[in-house]
Parts: structure tokens; sequence; C-alpha cells
């Protein structure tokens, strides 16, 4: 948890900014706009979310399928444990 809110928090501080930057500058006209480098068209911002959507979507698909991998192989370790112990406690009873 530590880790993740270092990792976390300057990403959220860098979007605050340049959200306010984004809306401090709309009172600005469309050329002072470009010069500053702030597009007004809604097919940039479909595009940042649709590959912000793709992207996060990925990671999460990813890590879930390793988080089920995972979740397996304990379970096989857990039975092969287990069998294991089964093998010891006959062999101790059969001597």
């Amino acid at each position: 948890f530590p880790f993740s809110c270092l990792v976390a928090l300057p990403c959220a501080a860098v979007a605050v900014v340049i959200k306010h930057l984004s809306f401090s500058s709309s009172g600005l006209d469309q050329s002072q706009a470009s010069l500053v480098g702030i597009a007004d068209d809604s097919e940039v911002v479909g595009a940042a979310f649709s590959s912000v959507s793709f992207l996060l979507g990925f990671l999460i698909v990813f890590r879930t399928s390793q988080a089920y991998t995972r979740f397996w192989d304990g379970c096989a370790a857990l039975c092969q444990m287990q069998g294991e112990w089964f093998d010891v406690s006959s062999c101790l009873i059969a001597f």
C-alpha cells in the first residue's frame, strides 16, 4: 500500500495540474490556445480516453491472469504437500 501511494500520488498531482491548466486556459481564444498547445477538440479527448481505457483494460486482464495462474500453482503445491505428508505419515505408521 505505501509503495502504491508513492506511485499514485505524483500521478494524481500531475493530472490535477493539467486539469487546472486546461480550465484556466479555457478563456483563451482558439489561436492563443493552439499556441499554448491546448486542443479544444472532442476527438483528441475521445482518442486519449480510448487509449487509456485500452491500456487499463489490458493491465487488468494481465494482472487477473497472473493472479489466476498463481492461485492454481498454489493449489497444486498444496495438493502435492498434502500427498507428501500422507506418504510420510503412512511410512511412520508402517515402520
